[in-house]
C-alpha cells in the first residue's frame, strides 16, 4: 500500500519540461524510468527497453533517431507509449497518437493528454469519477476514456495486485 501514497502525486513532463536538445536512448531511458519507475514498474519488469524502443522505430510508431539521438516528439510519443502500453496495443496507440495530432498541434496534445492522464490517476486513487465532456466529435472525449482506462488499470495493480502478492504467494496451490 506503501506505493499508493506517491501515486496522489502523479505527473508527467509538460512538452516544455521534456528537454530541448535530442538525447541518447540511454537518456531517453533514463529520463522514462525517472518520471514513471516507481509508478509503472511492476514484477520488476521494466518499464522500456533498447529493444522495445528500437522496435517502435522499426515499425515506424516513432522517428528514427537523427545521429543515434532522439528529438522531442520522439520522447513524447514513449511518454504516451509507456503510459498506454500496458492497457492498449502499439497499433492502437499509434492511432490515438496520430488522432490527437490531428486535433490539435503536437505540444497541445501532448500536453492536454498529460493533465488528463493526472486528472484519471487522481480520480481513480481518491474514489472519484472524472466529468465527462459531452461532445461525442470532440477527440478529448475518446482521449478521456483512454485516460480512465489507464488510471483503473494503474488503480488495479498498485492496489489489489501489488499489494496481494504475498496472499499469492501463500495460495499458490488454490485454483478455482
Amino acid at each position: 500500500m506503501g506505493r499508493t501514497r506517491g501515486l496522489e502525486q502523479f505527473r508527467l513532463p509538460r512538452w516544455e519540461e521534456l528537454p530541448s536538445m535530442d538525447l541518447y536512448l540511454d537518456q531517453v531511458l533514463s529520463l522514462l524510468d525517472e518520471w514513471l519507475g516507481d509508478y509503472l514498474s511492476f514484477d520488476g519488469k521494466k518499464i522500456m527497453t533498447k529493444t522495445m524502443i528500437n522496435n517502435y522505430v522499426k515499425q515506424k510508431f516513432i522517428a528514427p533517431p537523427v545521429n543515434k539521438k532522439y528529438d522531442r516528439v520522439a520522447v513524447a510519443s514513449l511518454f504516451v507509449i509507456a503510459i498506454l502500453k500496458p492497457v492498449y496495443t502499439i497499433n492502437e496507440i499509434s492511432r490515438l497518437i496520430k488522432m490527437a495530432l490531428r486535433a490539435s498541434e503536437k505540444e497541445i496534445s501532448y500536453n492536454q493528454f498529460c493533465q488528463l492522464i493526472e486528472e484519471a490517476v487522481e480520480h481513480a486513487f481518491h474514489g472519484t469519477s472524472m466529468p465527462k465532456k459531452a461532445n461525442p466529435n470532440d477527440p478529448r472525449d475518446l482521449f478521456w476514456n483512454v485516460c480512465n482506462s489507464f488510471a483503473c488499470q494503474l488503480y488495479v495493480r498498485n492496489i489489489y495486485l501489488q499489494s496481494h502478492k504475498k496472499d499469492d504467494k501463500l495460495k499458490e496451490n488454490v485454483s478455482f
